[in-house]
């Protein structure tokens, strides 16, 4: 019962006083539904941009060459942008005095000062990145038209700020390819030149070619001389040590021996058992000995011609390349959606305005209803100590 009745005290209180709780009301809400009528009204545009995936797209099947290469020799590959670097390019001081040169702005918005109007940009500039890497601009302006063009405006900017720094980095990276491709050429060249001048100096064509052709030589000569041996075995058997047949099978063994020995060590054969000394085969004849030595060296060359090779090919393909980007350019941003003038404002929003205003002076009003109502009903001795309260401040 004391519930129910402590409700229809609350509902008495507000009965009683609602002249003055609907008169505050409808004062504050017209109060407000004018203000917000009064109010410049204010147009949100926006734009949405991303990155590209890769921003080395490569000539025609380009990026597949340099794929193919052994090793990336320069260390270099598609850089990929995020979307995060577009941020603090758009906040920048150069993009937004950009756009109020373009527009304006300084006259539009009556600032003196340059710090000032560059405040009150970035209070109508929002920025937005998702998780995805899409980045939303918005730009708040009078009207619909101002504001999407002055959107536009910033992500125009955005493209010009990174065509730029694109265009700085592939300049200077064509300017060191232009140098490194005349280096590369260059010890292209010399390795190439100094195996021609090995191959001068030591008659050296093709080392494998030359040390087959000598061991087939060599070989017609084995087989004879292993022949008389045997025969001088079977005869040494038979016929006594001074016997002329072997004296002559010695001798033939001896010169078969020193033949196939001069044949090895590159002299002629001609120089047995003469006081002269041994002459020396041409110089495409080379001894045994050396012929490994000599294989190694070439193949030195060889490999080294290769590597100069591949370095070149490699930094004249990365010049073309480079070169190809520099003429067409390369998009590192990509537009989603232009900004478009928006159909409704953003500001003031008066709907809301006048229902949150609305709300209060109903809330307060009710609240001061229940004060008012608590005053009039005060005890003697409350009402007595309200007087002694009041006489005290203001004595105080």
């Amino acid at each position: 019962m004391e519930s129910e009745r402590n409700i229809l005290d609350h509902i008495y209180v507000l009965a009683r006083w609602r002249r003055m709780i609907l008169v505050c009301f409808f004062a504050v809400t017209l109060v407000a539904a004018g203000i917000s009528l009064v109010l410049p009204e204010a147009y949100r545009a926006y734009a949405t941009v991303y990155p590209p995936k890769e921003t080395d797209g490569g000539i025609g099947g380009l990026s597949a060459l340099l794929q193919e290469l052994p090793v990336n020799l320069m260390g270099l590959g598609g850089e990929a942008i995020s979307a995060m670097e577009f941020v603090p390019v758009v906040e920048s001081e150069s993009v937004r005095l950009a756009v109020a040169e373009r527009f304006d702005l300084v006259a539009h918005y009556g600032t003196r000062h340059q710090s000032e109007l560059l405040d009150m940009i970035a209070q109508r500039l929002i920025i937005d990145l998702s998780r995805e890497q899409f980045l939303t601009i918005s730009y708040e302006a009078d009207t619909p038209e101002r504001a999407a063009a002055l959107t536009n405006a910033f992500v125009e900017e955005l493209e010009s700020a990174f065509e730029r720094r694109n265009q700085q980095k592939t300049r200077t990276y064509l300017a060191y390819l232009t140098e490194r491709l005349k280096e590369a050429e260059q010890d292209m060249i010399n390795a190439e030149r100094r195996y021609r001048d090995f191959q001068n100096e030591h008659m050296i064509l093709d080392v494998d070619a030359q040390a087959k052709a000598q061991l087939e030589i060599a070989s017609a000569l084995i087989s004879p001389l292993a022949e008389l041996i045997v025969k001088r075995d079977v005869q040494t058997r038979l016929m006594t040590a001074d016997h002329p047949k072997l004296k002559e099978l010695d001798l033939e063994i001896q010169t078969t021996r020193q033949v196939l020995d001069d044949l090895l060590m590159g002299q002629f054969p001609d120089a047995v058992n003469t006081a002269d000394p041994p002459a020396q085969l041409p110089p495409i004849f080379k001894p045994f000995r050396q012929l490994p030595e000599l294989g190694l060296t070439a193949l030195q060359h060889l490999r080294d011609i290769q590597i100069q090779n591949a370095i070149y090919q490699f930094v004249k393909q990365e010049y073309e390349k480079t070169r190809f980007e520099d003429e067409k350019g390369m998009h590192t941003v990509i537009v989603l959606d232009k900004a478009r003038p928006p159909d409704t404002r953003s500001y003031p929003r008066r709907s809301l305005m006048v229902a949150l205003a609305g709300g209060l002076s109903l809330t307060l009003s009710c609240v001061l209803a229940f004060v008012f109502e608590a005053m009039r009903n005060l005890t003697p001795n409350n009402r007595a100590k309200l007087e002694a309260i009041t006489k005290a401040r203001s004595s105080g």
